[in-house]
């Protein structure tokens, strides 16, 4: 299930934890080209990133900032009233992202992971690993790390497309929000990747 992260603390609504030392959290497009870890740290937003709004026609949280697809993110400034699309790739420097994802209060986030070097962990198993942290920081950070940044990216395909087939509802009914990704994310549904995709991926047995 899709968890909701707000500035600098983590709120996970069902099992997937969002979150580790890699995750970019965007108040601002300053902010997020400095922070970081100096392994997954940023490269800073490079010429891809366009600012889109002003002060004098200021963006909202809630009509856009958001996730334009699994690998760019339009993230709004509340302060200036500033619309920057952001590449997650460009972000995330010489670290995969898994998705854009939302953070909870308006607001989207590129999240940077580290994979690891042999796919202990296959989509699916990823999933379940991700599931059982209580809460982000080390567990989730050893869950990217027993799989590929390839199976990272399926998953994360399922899971960007789940938090978009239920904008509408994660807009209008919060409380609902948590289970209809959980659902959308179960059944691959409004995505161009299968389900049966993920289900269908198996590890790397030699370990």
């Amino acid at each position: 299930m899709l968890p909701r992260v707000s500035l600098r603390a983590l709120l996970a609504i069902g099992p997937l934890a969002v979150g580790c030392d890699f995750f970019q959290e965007l108040e601002d497009a300053e902010s997020a080209a400095t922070d970081g870890d100096s392994e997954g740290d940023s490269e800073g937003l490079g010429d891809g990133a366009e600012t889109e709004g002003s002060p004098a026609e200021p963006c909202t949280l809630a009509d856009h900032d958001r996730c334009e697809t699994q690998d760019r993110l339009a993230s709004c400034n509340p302060q200036t009233g500033a619309l920057t699309t952001i590449p997650c790739d460009e972000l995330c420097g010489q670290n995969p992202n898994f998705s854009c994802v939302s953070t909870g209060g308006g607001q989207h986030a590129c999240w940077c992971v580290v994979p690891g070097k042999q796919k202990v962990n296959s989509c699916s198993e990823l999933e379940t690993c991700l599931g059982r942290c209580a809460e982000p920081g080390t567990c989730t950070d050893q869950c990217f790390s027993r799989t590929t940044a390839t199976t990272i990216r399926m998953y994360g395909a399922l899971v960007h497309c789940a938090e978009v087939t239920c904008e509408e509802t994660c807009s209008s009914s919060p409380a609902a929000c948590g289970p209809c990704v959980a659902a959308a994310i179960a059944s691959g549904e409004g995505c161009s990747l299968e389900r049966a995709v993920c289900d269908e991926d198996n590890n790397d047995e030699d370990w």
